[in-house]
């Protein structure tokens, strides 16, 4: 219902409606695979009962969470039971708002009216991203069963369209398949790479090139459709480069979902970095021995250690446990968690991240993290998105990331959609904060310097030992030779950056 009536109103030129549709849609996407009713809907629609229910345990839910933060603070001896009993109400009052779902979703959708396609909306929402930063556009593609709309939004509220035609569903879920497929081997052959790459391009970017350049265009915000969402829009070729060589890349869920009300710096005196990582081999699961160097790269433990490039606290291999992650969370501005997990298509209670005991930590249960409130940044830096067929929609990832992002926890979320060589996965964060820690780079802008560094060839395999005391191993089928060229976008292209991208 929301694509078509989207259609429809794109095609009468009633594009700031259509924006306000598809900001309904991508946040109804969310809310099925993640199973959650919540919504940011402020109408004044009378209660049921069982809604009135879920309001009064919310606000129990509440107290009691006032209760155990008051035990974190104090470190009292309860905290752990007191932790596990807000775990478990958590759950349950998630699997009570699952009950009046459907009934939630029916009346949201018969209540979109004119009122709540007013513009003001748009300039409420899509307007504070594109406002944040000068020369920042945020482009919306709509997947059809035989078009793609691209509508894109500017400073000064200006909102425009911009038909394809020849190109639908199944043409593009093809493409993004072979990009994905050629993007995740290393040794696939560049030139097929970019073919594909340039035809995805021709699709989603090419129409509106001219208008990029012609207001001199530096950051794309992409809120992605479908299929494009397994693709890392950064490795998008034009027939001589790369977006990433002419723009910050980034992705939002939603408009509604992004908040960039602050633009934080992340200078070494104001930051500090809440790091967790699996090095060891676990049953089903290789080794990641560069993790340890990354760690040890990225934080200083103490004043003596001179290593790192932020101050904070490391928990490796069996430290990393779901206790140690949820005890820990607070007054940290970045999370960073560097081992095995896989986010699977249809079903989030198949995505985990993978403990440093050898649990496996639901994504769901992600939900149930207190004190993500100061978190602006968490990076996910070995992890895969299984990639299904080409009618796939993509939304697990927009979902599992919606986990981090919901009202009142982190801000940004960093992500690879595939797992790449470890030693260059390593290197790859240590540029990154090394970029960011300059204090006046964006997030996405620390992204962009990291990903060019690579495919420009200023940080090989060679460069591993410089930038820590300890030595990287390489093994198995992830044996890199010590001169090893990361150029190839299967080194610089998985890592996606979603949320405020300041």
């Amino acid at each position: 219902m929301h694509i078509s009536l989207a259609d429809l109103l794109i095609a009468q030129g009633r594009i700031l409606e259509a924006q306000q549709i598809l900001e309904l849609m991508k946040t109804q996407e969310v809310q099925d695979f993640t199973r959650s009713g919540q919504t940011e809907n402020k109408a004044n629609v009378p209660l049921t009962p069982q809604e009135e229910q879920i309001r009064d345990k919310s606000e129990s839910l509440i107290a009691f969470g006032r209760k155990v933060d008051e035990c974190e603070q104090s470190n009292c001896a309860q905290i752990k039971p007191l932790q596990d009993q807000r775990d478990a109400l958590v759950q349950q009052f998630d699997s009570e708002v699952q009950a009046i779902e459907k009934e939630f979703r029916d009346r949201n959708i018969r209540n979109v009216d004119d009122a709540a396609l007013a513009p003001k909306d748009f300039l409420g929402q899509a307007a504070e991203i594109v406002n944040a930063q000068p020369g920042t556009v945020l482009i919306y593609p709509l997947v059809m069963e035989n078009r793609i709309w691209l509508l894109w939004a500017s400073r000064g509220g200006i909102v425009k369209r911009q038909e394809v035609k020849g190109v639908g569903q199944k043409q593009l879920g093809e493409t993004v398949l072979k990009f994905r497929q050629l993007l995740q081997n290393p040794n696939s052959d560049l030139k097929e790479l970019q073919a594909t790459s340039k035809q995805l391009y021709d699709w989603l970017l090419k129409p509106i090139e001219a208008e990029l350049k012609a207001n001199q265009v530096q950051n794309l915000v992409f809120s992605l459709d479908l299929s494009s969402r397994y693709i890392p829009m950064s490795a998008l070729f034009d027939g001589e480069k790369y977006l990433i060589e002419r723009y910050t890349v980034s992705t939002v869920l939603s408009a509604g979902y992004t908040d960039m009300s602050q633009r934080p710096s992340f200078a070494t005196q104001n930051t500090q970095v809440l790091a967790f990582g699996l090095s060891a081999a676990k049953p089903g699961f290789n080794p990641l021995p560069n993790v340890s160097t990354e760690l040890d790269a990225i934080v200083r433990q103490n004043p003596q250690d001179s290593r790192g490039v932020y101050s904070g606290q490391t928990f490796l291999n069996d430290r990393f446990t779901a206790d140690t992650l949820r005890q820990n969370l607070r007054n940290y501005r970045v999370l960073h968690i560097a081992t095995h997990g896989k986010f699977v298509p249809v079903n989030p209670d198949k995505s985990f991240l993978l403990l440093g005991d050898g649990n496996q930590l639901a994504i769901p249960k992600i939900r149930t993290l207190q004190n993500l409130r100061n978190i602006d940044l968490v990076v996910l830096s070995a992890c895969e998105t299984a990639l299904g067929g080409a009618d796939r929609d993509g939304v697990e990832i927009a979902g599992i990331s919606s986990y981090f992002l919901r009202k009142g926890a982190a801000k940004a979320v960093m992500a690879s959609l595939w797992l790449v060589n470890d030693a260059s996965t390593s290197l790859s964060m240590q540029q990154f904060y090394k970029n960011l820690a300059t204090g006046t780079t964006t997030k996405a802008e620390a992204l962009q310097k990291a990903q060019l560094s690579f495919l420009q060839g200023k940080v090989t395999a060679k460069d591993a030992p410089k930038r820590s005391d300890v030595e990287p191993k390489v093994i198995g089928s992830d044996r890199a030779p010590s001169t090893a060229n990361f150029s190839h976008p299967y080194y610089w292209a998985p890592f996606i950056l979603i949320g405020n991208s300041l």
